[in-house]
């Protein structure tokens, strides 16, 4: 007689057949954040930058060359993810042939993308888990805006309901205290919905991620000269204390500003963000570059910065239902050069991009019941509604 165990891998045998998709075997939870740059295709839509159209010598088979060195990278990546959250692709049918022809071998039937009206790249998110519910967090701006959406998606992981917001911020493009109102719009935008999900819930776990092009020190940075998007939650409550002496920490710390509420809140442990969170009652993310040695995903001229990131509520860090284990860059094939450094695919034949991708590894705590666990077990390996090659 079979065992149960022999039966479910009949069954699994059965609903996969010659295909092969990689999946985690551990009670892990694998989320990769990934800029992949200015993923276009071919076709001229009017939305493109001059240089991915055909007059700017844009082709087709440049386009094919660059899905198969995205894709064969994302192939490469251990331990393999089961969401992916990209910035920098043009669309939605982008999104889905690179993954529907050349990452066959990863099961992600559940897809979002946004991209602004007037925007030339959007953020995508790809999952072997549910999402349950999309919502796109778009600004209310001048046409020549390039603040962009913002993509959240809930997830139902074995259960647990998880709101994943994909971001990617105005760059510094044209200096950073120039740009820093674009990327504090997009934070305030961001901290309005986060703020709605705290308060309904104060143990809610939300993941934000993906390139914020803004660094967690920014404000150092910047040497206090002007407030910024991500902003040091013990910092805020300094100026908290100040105001309500009548005082003033910074120049531009006045009521005005505070009220804005501009800014995503940062801590370096899950204790300084539950402390903060209480004193100012606004949700504060753990910043998890502080539980990594790796300088940063993106290198500006030989500086290492961390404008990729993830920034978790603190139920997602050490709480009953998920534990973090590690977040970290990758190297992936001829994605870097010899010192490490991410390498443009514009700057050398065999690049990938100009970010390295970003890692999260959050463990899972297994399901007391045996049948449930086997059930989802099933759920989470069913056929992906795309062709499997072989």
């Amino acid at each position: 007689m079979k065992t149960h165990a022999q039966l479910y891998l009949s069954l699994l045998l059965v609903l996969l057949g010659s295909c092969t998709y990689y999946r985690n075997t551990t009670q892990e939870v694998v989320i990769l954040s990934y800029n992949v740059e200015n993923l276009f295709d071919a076709i001229d839509d009017g939305n493109e930058y001059f240089e991915f159209t055909s007059r700017g010598g844009w082709t087709e088979a440049a386009y094919q060359q660059r899905l198969q060195q995205v894709g064969a990278a994302i192939r490469s990546i251990r331990p393999v993810p089961d969401i992916i959250v990209f910035q920098e692709i043009e669309k939605k049918s982008v999104l889905n042939t690179l993954m529907d022809e050349h990452v066959v071998d990863l099961s992600t039937p559940y897809r979002a993308f946004t991209r602004g009206a007037r925007g030339s790249i959007g953020v995508g998110i790809v999952s072997r888990y549910p999402i349950i519910a999309v919502r796109t967090l778009t600004p209310l701006t001048s046409p020549t805006s390039r603040m962009r959406p913002i993509l959240e998606v809930k997830l139902d992981i074995q259960g647990e309901e998880v709101h994943l917001f994909g971001n990617h911020w105005r760059s510094k493009l044209g200096g950073a205290a120039a740009t820093e109102p674009v990327r504090r719009a997009a934070a305030r935008l961001l901290s309005a919905r986060v703020q709605e999900l705290w308060d309904e819930n104060p143990d809610v776990a939300i993941i934000l991620t993906g390139d914020f092009n803004s660094t967690p020190g920014e404000l150092e940075l910047q040497n206090f000269q002007h407030p910024t998007a991500l902003f040091p939650a013990e910092e805020l409550v300094r100026i908290t204390e100040a105001l309500a002496e009548d005082e003033r920490v910074h120049y531009w710390a006045e009521e005005q500003w505070f009220a804005q509420h501009d800014r995503i809140l940062l801590a370096p442990d899950t204790r300084e963000a539950q402390r903060a969170g209480s004193t100012l009652n606004m949700p504060v993310f753990v910043n998890t570059w502080e539980f990594t040695d790796q300088p940063g995903s993106f290198n500006f001229f030989g500086r290492w910065e961390q404008i990729d990131a993830f920034y978790l509520t603190p139920s997602l860090i050490d709480e009953p239902g998920f534990q973090f284990i590690s977040v970290e860059t990758m190297c992936l094939l001829d994605g870097c050069d010899s010192e490490g450094r991410p390498r443009s695919w514009q700057d050398h034949s065999r690049g990938i991009s100009d970010h390295l991708p970003l890692l999260l590894r959050l463990s899972l705590a297994p399901s007391p019941d045996p049948e449930v666990g086997s059930a989802q077990l099933l759920e989470n390996v069913r056929t992906p509604p795309r062709v499997c090659r072989w």
